[in-house]
């Protein structure tokens, strides 16, 4: 029961979050001064080179981010290492 009361939480936060954003977003729009901020991730195996600059009248940063597995050794340090790449893609 504790699951789904969490879960139901969860999903009131993320309502509200995007009625608030879309709230912003609409009275950005109607002003007629801001332009769309948009965030995309591509998953790639190997690291892709990053890029900021315009692009379609858009600024966009393109960055290299990496994706990291992580145990715990016996003596209780931490080994990571990285499994793939993250390209995101930022745009305003």
């Amino acid at each position: 029961m504790s699951a789904f009361n969490s879960t139901r939480q969860v999903a009131v936060a993320f309502a509200i979050l995007a009625a608030t954003f879309g709230a912003s977003v609409s009275a950005a729009s109607a002003a007629g001064s801001a332009k769309e901020f948009f965030v995309q991730d591509y998953q790639f195996s190997k690291p892709m080179h990053g890029f900021s600059g315009y692009s379609n009248n858009y600024y966009c940063d393109y960055q290299r981010l990496p994706n990291r597995k992580c145990t715990i050794n016996a003596n209780g340090t931490e080994s990571c290492r990285i499994v793939g790449w993250t390209l995101r893609e930022m745009c305003q």
